[in-house]
């Protein structure tokens, strides 16, 4: 980590952050689809001057709502923030997911965490992404609420590799089949501790 990257583990204070780039997300294992997203967020934060930010949370939300359908971990939230500042973000925020947060209305996430924390002025997401309350806040929400708070809103295409697309849930697909050079494949780079999660 750089003297100038920062990680903060729940959202900066008022004032810490006048503008930004951000991308939100669990990214958990940061296969090329999340390498995808950060590598966008980077080229809208030169453009725009300001720094690039990466928001998690820990643990994975499917935790805390449905613990019997939560996932097999692939990386711990440290190993996360480590991708990310490898990648060259200025900063990482891990927002600790609890009921709380997930009954947040998905206009609230956005006008008092993202804007009043992040001051963003950019927001990169997956297609498919949402926050909020129920999953309510999807890309077009986003879009409408930036053209009302005054930020950009960008939703990058799943990322497709030979004929498997990129996701947590492909690689833990893989592993559970032992297929370990498919896993690898999917994440696009050896990772010794993924690898070993194989059957």
């Amino acid at each position: 980590m750089s003297n100038r990257q920062r990680v903060w583990r729940d959202w900066p204070e008022l004032g810490e952050l006048d503008a930004s780039v951000a991308t939100v997300g669990v990214f958990d294992g940061f296969h090329r689809g999340h390498v995808a997203l950060v590598e966008a967020a980077l080229v809208e934060g030169r453009r725009l001057g300001v720094p690039t930010v990466l928001v998690t949370f820990e643990p994975h939300p499917l935790v805390v709502l449905a613990p019997d359908r939560a996932p097999l971990q692939l990386l711990s939230v440290d190993d996360r923030i480590q991708q990310a500042l490898a990648l060259g973000v200025d900063g990482v925020v891990v927002l600790p997911f609890t009921r709380e947060l997930a009954a947040q209305p998905a206009s609230d996430f956005v006008e008092h965490g993202l804007v009043g924390r992040l001051g963003i002025q950019s927001l990169v997401v997956g297609d498919n992404f949402h926050c909020g309350r129920g999953g309510e806040g999807d890309v077009a929400f986003l879009a409408a609420s930036g053209r009302h708070l005054g930020f950009e809103v960008s939703g990058v295409d799943l990322v497709c590799h030979g004929e498997r697309t990129c996701s947590s849930t492909e690689v833990r697909r893989a592993l559970a089949a032992g297929d370990v050079a498919a896993a690898l494949d999917v994440l696009g780079r050896r990772d010794p501790r993924i690898a070993a999660m194989a059957v």
